[in-house]
């Protein structure tokens, strides 16, 4: 249904709002946790793009 590249996008974004969100109550030891998930799903993401797009340009 979903590939992993969107589910992954989603969840970095999700996790960057859950990010702002603690940090604006003042949570921000949580906040910088829910940073560093959204940064890693969100460099999981363009190293899948990045890697689809190497798979796609080399002939078989």
């Amino acid at each position: 249904m979903f590939n992993s590249k969107i589910i992954d996008l989603v969840i970095g974004l999700v996790m960057a709002y859950f990010a702002y969100d603690r940090i604006a109550t003042g949570h921000t030891g949580m906040g910088i946790f829910f940073v560093v998930l959204a940064a890693l799903n969100l460099l999981a993401f363009f190293l899948k793009l990045r890697t689809d797009k190497n798979v796609q340009q080399k002939p078989l």
